[in-house]
């Protein structure tokens, strides 16, 4: 927030949370933020203090900084009832959006089917301000088939009308907007991939790892790092790796969810007698995550969807290879550089790609050295910040925008 900004763009990032809890899309809209604050550009975000069942502890209604950006918190309306908690209601944002809305040249707007994204679209339409849509595969097949009746009867009543609307809608990869394109085809798509920034390599961070779990120092590791939630595949990869003969292997499994699905989990490991492989070491972050990635052999995500796999692209570059599903988005570079294995969502697949990934460390290798090659060259959030600050143009441009 100390930056020497132009203010000739004023950009406004709208997003539900950006709480940790809420997964790679929350760091995602903080990272990119921060990015193109590095351009000069004065970007900043809004959104209510949800942290899943809990609310972030954090000053409200004023800008703030929070992680290194600025960002204005609202209070989420928080009722006992799941449902209603999730769709983050919130009339402060409300108001303040009311009064503040024509401040900004564009609008950055993540999410859809959740209160604070789809109004300040719709107002962003009646107010004349421009706007990009930015799904956060949403859209995807997968995604819609989550409460299809529910989130169908929503699409058609508002966000349909929200994305045709848009200036540009954003994704992150050609599949999710090919999919998105097969149920809004109206959409003026904008494909901007994720970013990073790439890490410090450690020399000893197998050892460091390996220390701190307690684990052999010749025992392979794999490593999931996401948020723990059923789209995420974990019961495949469980099934996968008890289908394992005489290969030792040890699981770590970072990342938070809701108690009762972590429960369930647990009790999966426990049936397949995975207990004395699997271990959940809960969230990770910073320096912790970049010695848990680079310190792994294998790094495994076997989500039925994901727009991007902004965990996958932190694994390579940090010079592991992956084991992903053909359901991340990320699937098509890696299997096109070599980058790691590509699987249907089976477990028959994934065994086998496990027993070929395990049984040849030094190829498995080879892969992430690739692999820190091609992020290094393709998705560091400087170039990638650049592209979208060329669509902000591009937009303001297009609609003659008169800038602050």
């Amino acid at each position: 927030m100390t930056l020497q900004l132009n203010k000739s763009m004023r950009i406004l990032h709208v997003i539900p949370s950006v709480a940790p809890s809420r997964g790679g899309s929350s760091k995602a809209a903080l990272d990119m933020v921060r990015a193109l604050r590095h351009l000069n550009i004065d970007a900043e975000i809004a959104c209510t203090n949800d942290d899943g069942p809990q609310l972030l502890d954090v000053k409200l209604g004023s800008l703030v900084e929070y992680c290194g950006v600025p960002v204005r918190f609202f209070a989420r309306f928080s009722p006992p009832f799941s449902a209603v908690r999730e769709f983050a209601y919130s009339a402060e944002f409300k108001r303040w959006l009311h009064q503040h809305i024509e401040d900004y040249d564009v609008l950055h707007v993540h999410a859809l089917f959740t209160y604070g994204s789809t109004f300040a679209m719709r107002l962003a339409r009646k107010r004349g301000v421009a706007y990009v849509a930015h799904p956060i595969g949403h859209l995807e097949s997968w995604s819609l088939a989550q409460g299809r009746l529910k989130k169908s009867v929503y699409l058609n009543l508002f966000e349909k009308s929200n994305l045709r609307s848009a200036n540009r809608v954003h994704f992150t990869a050609e599949s999710e907007s090919r999919q998105a394109l097969s149920v809004v085809p109206e959409l003026r798509p904008a494909v901007i991939p994720l970013g990073l920034d790439l890490p410090a390599l450690r020399d000893n961070a197998k050892s460091l790892v390996c220390s701190k779990w307690k684990i052999p120092a010749d025992i392979p590791v794999i490593v999931f790092l996401a948020r723990l939630h059923p789209k995420k595949g974990l019961e495949l990869l469980f099934e996968a790796l008890a289908a394992l003969e005489n290969q030792p292997f040890r699981l770590l499994i970072a990342g938070d969810g809701e108690a009762h699905y972590r429960r369930e989990l647990q009790l999966m490991i426990e049936k397949l007698n995975l207990q004395d492989h699997c271990q959940f070491i809960g969230y990770v972050d910073g320096q912790d995550k970049d010695v848990l990635l680079q310190g792994a052999d294998l790094f495994a995500l076997t989500s039925y969807s994901e727009n991007f796999g902004i965990a996958v692209l932190e694994a390579l570059a940090s010079g592991t290879a992956v084991l992903i599903s053909q359901g991340v988005a990320l699937s098509q570079s890696v299997g096109n550089h070599q980058l790691g294995f590509v699987t249907p969502q089976s477990v028959q697949a994934i065994q086998s790609a496990l027993k070929v990934a395990l049984a040849a460390p030094e190829m498995t290798a080879d892969m992430g050295l690739k692999a820190r090659i091609y992020v290094e060259q393709s998705h560091q959030w400087p170039a990638v910040a650049a592209q979208l600050a060329a669509t902000y143009r591009e937009i303001m441009a297009e609609t003659g925008m008169t800038n602050h």
